[in-house]
């Protein structure tokens, strides 16, 4: 369903290209957002004053009744509440009940709405920007500041190779890591299982991260290559073991038809469940990254 359906089903105002509400005091804006790599969803958008605390999302995932929220940086830290419009609700009035029940949490957390400028904290804003899907009231001169500041530490950032090493090493020992469940699958139940070869990138790129390196644009790319440089290195490992206990040499085995058949139909079925898995992760792995921050921020710049 497109968003301007829903906000003419819940009677949304348009505002800046977005449909746009209050309740309580608290403007919104709806937006489609991506909730994985392939799926957008219809979400509540709010925007506050200061940063949420783990107690705010806490109080807030309680109200909302378990629905799927997200909090976002919108030009200050982890300010923006995305809350998934809820399945099945078939009129405003639900909307609304809904929307009324968080606006009540948001008093009693003592939360206010962003209603000056995010940089310079002044209410009289002579401008606007669209942040992650959010139309932002600001000062032009405070927004290209900004994200002139945005931008010179993502090119500092991406100059910058301190921990690489480091870093490159436990992306190749994350990814080791990563295929610990997979192994588990086959080894137990003689199966593979697509879903858990993202954890095999995604391991990988918390294994960098951990490193403490830059998260350059070409980090998601190295470890999808690292990725499958260990998968078929586990299937050829996991073939070697078969020759071993049969007392026969690799090369030797290889030359039986069958071994060599079975060995080609599971590393096809590895590489095809990793680049699924691949698939899965980028959008994860890619947002964490420098270049994914700046263009976060782009609409700053006018």
């Amino acid at each position: 369903m497109k968003i301007e359906v829903i906000a003419e089903k819940l009677g949304l105002a348009m505002e800046h290209g977005v449909p746009t509400g209050s309740v309580q005091g608290f403007p919104y804006v709806m937006n489609m957002v991506s909730i994985d790599t392939f799926v957008k969803a219809p979400m509540v958008i709010f925007t506050f004053e200061k940063g949420l605390t783990k107690e705010d999302i806490k109080a807030i995932r309680k109200a909302s009744g378990m629905t799927m929220i997200r909090v976002e940086s919108v030009a200050l830290k982890s300010n923006a509440l995305f809350v998934l419009v809820k399945h099945g609700l078939k009129s405003s009035e639900k909307h609304i009940q809904f929307l009324e029940k968080l606006a009540q949490v948001f008093k009693e957390r003592g939360l206010h709405p962003l209603n000056h400028c995010p940089f310079c904290g002044k209410e009289e804003t002579d401008s606007f920007r669209m942040i992650k899907g959010v139309p932002v009231k600001l000062h032009d001169e405070c927004a290209k500041k900004f994200y002139l500041e945005v931008a010179t530490q993502v090119e500092r950032e991406e100059s910058s190779n301190e921990n690489m090493g480091k870093s490159l090493a436990y992306a190749v020992l994350g990814a080791i890591v990563g295929t610990i469940p997979t192994l588990i699958t086959i080894f137990a139940f003689q199966y593979m299982i697509a879903l858990l070869y993202a954890l095999i990138p995604l391991a990988s790129f918390y294994g960098y991260k951990y490193g403490n390196a830059a998260r350059k644009s070409w980090v998601p790319a190295f470890v999808s290559i690292i990725s499958l440089i260990i998968v078929v290195g586990m299937n050829l490992g996991l073939y070697y073991t078969i020759a071993v206990a049969e007392s026969v040499t690799f090369s030797e085995a290889l030359m039986v038809d069958e071994f060599k058949r079975a060995l080609l139909s599971d590393l096809g079925t590895s590489i095809l469940f990793l680049g699924i898995g691949i698939a899965i992760a980028w959008k994860k792995m890619y947002s964490q990254t420098t270049q994914a921050i700046k263009k976060d921020y782009e609409g700053l710049n006018g």
